[in-house]
């Protein structure tokens, strides 16, 4: 194998565990959104916020590669992966108030 093949791989499985980790934490914040909701506004600017933005981009990305895939699959369903990739990430963002996670 050359090592330009090697190296796509390589960004490919560091990329795809990122995003990973972000979907195990979407999850367990959804469980646990009990305990998110006692963080203070200076922790929310601070580090939820700037990690929301991260997963919208990530999420955005995401949906880009898939939505291909899903509309020829199954059109009808392209709502569910663009609400889950990038429409809950944007609201957290942009329209969830500050402290409340």
């Amino acid at each position: 194998m050359s090592t330009r093949i090697r190296r796509i791989l390589a960004v490919m499985a560091a990329t795809l565990m990122f995003q990973i980790a972000f979907v195990q934490s979407a999850a367990a914040q959804s469980v646990a959104q009990g305990d998110a909701a006692n963080a203070s506004p200076v922790v929310d600017v601070m580090l939820l916020r700037p990690a929301g933005f991260v997963s919208l981009v990530v999420g955005s990305g995401l949906f880009l590669v898939t939505a291909p895939i899903v509309l020829i699959t199954r059109p009808h369903e392209i709502g569910k992966p663009f609400k889950q990739l990038v429409v809950r990430p944007a609201k957290y963002v942009w329209v969830d108030p500050l402290g409340g996670h």
